[in-house]
């Protein structure tokens, strides 16, 4: 008997099913979110601040804010999370479940005190200033991701997956975007987190290249 092919819908599925941390992750995200908008709506800005934004002081926030989204933009919170299940599951099948976590704890305190010490350094404005997001824990990922996929393509002429190209694309422009923040920011035109974007496109990039060849060549295979 001839095998029907499963359907895309199935396929999908069971692709999540291989994903679990970043899946986590993800939820994690939301109720991060979920905690910052009672916060910000229920108790007031002074303690939102305190609890998920990363200032030059020592505060809980610095815990927090790594994990956090504006309580007032979703779109960012849903970016944040489709981008986190595609590039970070792609992340997650070929590192596995512990570095998968090491790169998003490196990722999301190395770009939080990259931002941090811009502030600092550049001494921005009068009244004390902070940070806060996830983009640099999925723009490592989305980084990683990329250059792995690059460099399993180089060695061996083939893609993971079928569909791994359209990824590498999707990828590559989203990383596009954070390094085309260095123009406004040499404009002072900056309106998001550009020295912690490109820390955490860094972090994917270096570790996507000093990952030992072996390991790109027997990464799992997308979609199986």
């Amino acid at each position: 008997m001839t095998e029907v092919p499963a359907s895309p819908l199935t396929r999908g599925l069971r692709w999540l099913r291989t994903v679990p941390t970043a899946i986590s992750l993800c939820l994690l995200f939301c109720l991060v979110f979920a905690a910052e908008w009672y916060v910000w709506t229920r108790v007031g800005r002074a303690a939102f601040v305190e609890f998920f934004v990363a200032t030059r002081d020592p505060s809980v926030g610095w815990l927090l804010a790594p994990l956090a989204h504006l309580p007032t933009d979703l779109r960012h919170l849903t970016s944040s999370v489709v981008q986190l299940l595609l590039f970070g599951g792609i992340v997650e099948r070929r590192l596995g479940r512990r570095q998968f976590l090491g790169l998003a704890v490196v990722s999301g305190v190395a770009t939080t005190a990259a931002q941090v010490a811009s502030y600092v350094i550049v001494g921005v404005g009068a009244r004390p200033v902070g940070t806060l997001g996830a983009s640099g824990i999925v723009l490592a990922m989305t980084a990683l991701a990329v250059v792995d996929s690059l460099r399993y393509r180089l060695a061996t002429g083939e893609w993971h997956g079928d569909a791994t190209w359209v990824w590498v694309l999707l990828g590559g422009f989203v990383v596009g975007q954070a390094v085309f923040g260095l123009v406004t920011l040499a404009f002072g035109s900056a309106q998001v987190g550009v020295v912690g974007h490109l820390t955490g496109v860094f972090i994917g990039f270096g570790f996507g290249l000093v990952r030992p060849s072996r390991s790109v060549l027997y990464s799992r295979v997308e979609g199986r």
